[in-house]
């Protein structure tokens, strides 16, 4: 099991500054997600499904922290367990990163596992939240096959270990009165023919009268990946997602 790397103390000069006290939030979910695309070299790549990965239950963790000190951001770090271990026994030949698998039994084991450091501002703060920022980030994960056809064996794995930047937005409105809200955020990066875009939306309700400020929180996520290198992957994570958040 990773660990879950927590910091703060996240600092940047910027011209806004919000929060109305010092404040701390966390949560904890379950995102299951369905897979679909393609991956391998980009001249012979496989569907995602027929190496066997159809949906799998990812675990996320988060803490954000917010301030009233001007000109410096409310930080957020987020912890995403994104791996899938399947079998599958495939009839097509595909290649990823220059070896070449035959039909066949096949292991695989797709890891896209991640850490978001977030830096935003509060630009709203009242019954309508709005947070803007940037979001490096980065993952640790790679993509592993291991084939077996006619007695031979043979193996590859692709690190995955880069930091991106991408935009980072966040709306909520509240619902006065009823403890309600409803909700949206996203991350998104498009460079040269590769792009990454992770959005979400949600509904929440908030126990107002509990010690921790404790929420329940039920949303719908949706990750696209798409590169183009030596080693091509077009892939989509979507589907439902359950959290606990608290604030205090």
């Amino acid at each position: 099991m990773k660990k879950v790397l927590l910091a703060s103390g996240l600092i940047v000069a910027a011209p806004f500054a919000s929060a109305d006290f010092l404040g701390v939030y966390a949560g904890a979910g379950q995102w299951q997600s369905d897979y679909s695309g393609q991956l391998g070299d980009a001249d012979n790549d496989i569907g995602v499904n027929e190496l066997g990965l159809k949906e799998s239950d990812n675990n996320y963790v988060y803490v954000a922290f917010e301030h009233p000190v001007p000109l410096i951001p409310n930080g957020r770090i987020q912890y995403t367990d994104l791996s899938s271990q399947q079998s599958a026994t495939v009839t097509d030949t595909f290649t990823l990163d220059g070896e070449t698998f035959v039909p066949g039994d096949v292991e695989s084991d797709v890891d896209l596992t991640h850490i978001d450091y977030t830096l935003y501002y509060e630009l709203l703060d009242n019954w309508v939240n709005l947070d803007l920022g940037l979001t490096f980030r980065q993952f640790d994960g790679h993509v592993y096959a291991e084939g077996t056809a006619n007695g031979l064996i043979n193996e590859q794995n692709v690190t995955l270990d880069e930091t991106l930047p991408m935009a980072y937005g966040k709306a909520q409105f509240d619902l006065p009165l009823t403890g309600f809200s409803v909700g949206a955020q996203g991350n998104v990066v498009n460079y040269d023919d590769d792009s990454l875009t992770d959005l979400s939306v949600n509904v929440s309700y908030n126990f107002v009268d509990s010690v921790l400020d404790l929420g329940v929180e039920l949303g719908y996520r949706q990750m696209n990946l798409e590169i183009n290198e030596d080693v091509t992957a077009d892939v989509e994570l979507k589907g439902p997602y359950a959290a606990v958040n608290l604030h205090f």
